[in-house]
């Protein structure tokens, strides 16, 4: 079965994306059994092909690849079928045909639904989160919107965009401290945490600078940070264990969990990270159920989401804060610490992949005589 792995894209989060598909496909080539089609999309939007793209020490010099085209036929269905060449004269055509693919990427142009829309038109398997879930996942407002409706716990949050936002409001309905951050965007890029009104004013341009609309949340006093990830395996909706990153600060920033010099939280590190997470039993089952309802909710259907929580230790309330429908590295380690391996585990997606692209297709024959009626109506 061929693989394709796409990566990169067009965000603030696209070196983050391409050591989140290294990982991916180093766990994909342990299993033995796929032929891995690493497809990079650069910053700017070009596609590439490239199977070096396995070694991620070959992102050092991108620049020689800009010469690269990359076509995909339109017209297949059922399988990703593109053409990869140089621009340079008679050269030699790399055609290449995909059976599932992963999407590894984060932010906008490929987390939001964008890939995955155009993979639902090709009838091409994909192992993520629907087209609907991921859209939906990759905006806080909306989300947390349903996560109301569905009477799941949020903080008090107002939202904004560039003509609307009012600092006299924030500071007359929240109370400090507060968290900035963009809608559309993941959990730690272009995120402040304020706690006055000169900080704000700062945090808001900040977030201003990454997104058009924006959501300004009251922080969580004695505050645990909590994660869990789901996913379908066999039909059946499962969660790991709830973790537990451990911060020198108030909240995790983006160095913290990717590039520490004594690495990084996301690579679940013991001095990094507590699985399971140090917190009371029904707490860590409470996670459990609301997780796997937040996906059902937000039709997440088909991928492996990481659900991030916020718990007051003192007062015991627990907060859902969002879903990253595509976390680093799929979040692994954490699959791995609950009892499955990384094989097994990526295994476990494309075979719902597989299943889920089936599930999609409906019936879309219907006869009618409309276009008879307009041509004698034009007449």
């Amino acid at each position: 079965m061929n693989i394709g792995v796409i990566f990169g894209s067009r965000n603030a989060e696209h070196d983050v994306s391409i050591t989140s598909a290294y990982a991916v496909m180093k766990g994909l080539r342990k299993t033995g059994k796929y032929n891995i089609f690493p497809i990079y999309i650069t910053q700017s939007g070009k596609w590439i092909y490239n199977p070096d793209f396995e070694d991620i020490n070959n992102f050092k010099n991108l620049e020689k690849l800009e010469d690269t085209m990359f076509e995909i036929d339109f017209s297949s269905i059922g399988k990703l079928r593109a053409t990869q060449y140089k621009k340079w004269l008679f050269s030699k055509k790399v055609r290449i045909e995909i059976d599932v693919v992963f999407p590894v990427l984060h932010g906008l142009n490929g987390e939001d639904g964008s890939l995955q829309g155009m993979l639902d038109m090709l009838h091409v398997p994909y192992a993520s989160t629907s087209m609907l879930g991921s859209a939906v996942g990759m905006n806080k407002i909306i989300m947390k919107d349903i996560f109301k409706a569905h009477g799941l716990p949020i903080t008090n949050h107002l939202v904004f965009n560039t003509s609307t936002v009012n600092i006299e409001q924030i500071e007359k309905k929240l109370n400090y401290p507060l968290f900035v951050k963009p809608s559309s965007l993941g959990s730690s890029i272009g995120i402040s945490k304020v706690d006055n009104r000169e900080e704000l004013t700062n945090a808001i341009e900040t977030a201003f600078y990454y997104d058009h609309d924006i959501i300004v949340e009251e922080g969580v006093p004695n505050l645990i940070e909590l994660n869990c990830s789901v996913m379908e395996k066999n039909g059946e909706i499962i969660t790991t264990l709830v973790e537990q990153p451990v911060s020198k600060w108030e909240f995790l920033s983006f160095e913290e969990k990717y590039t520490s010099s004594d690495g990084g939280t996301m690579q679940g590190l013991k001095d990094k990270v507590k699985i399971p997470a140090d917190i009371p039993e029904q707490v860590a089952t409470d996670i459990q159920t609301m997780t796997k309802t937040s996906y059902q909710i937000l039709k997440c259907e088909g991928g492996a989401p990481r659900v991030d929580w916020l718990y007051n230790e003192k007062d015991n309330m627990l907060y859902i804060n969002e879903i990253n429908t595509i976390p680093w590295a799929l979040q692994v380690h954490l699959w791995e610490k609950s009892g499955i391996l990384v094989p097994e585990f990526l295994e476990s997606m494309i075979a719902t992949a597989i299943q889920k692209s089936k599930s999609r297709e409906l019936n879309i024959d219907f006869k009618s005589n409309i276009i008879d009626h307009t041509i004698a109506f034009t007449k």
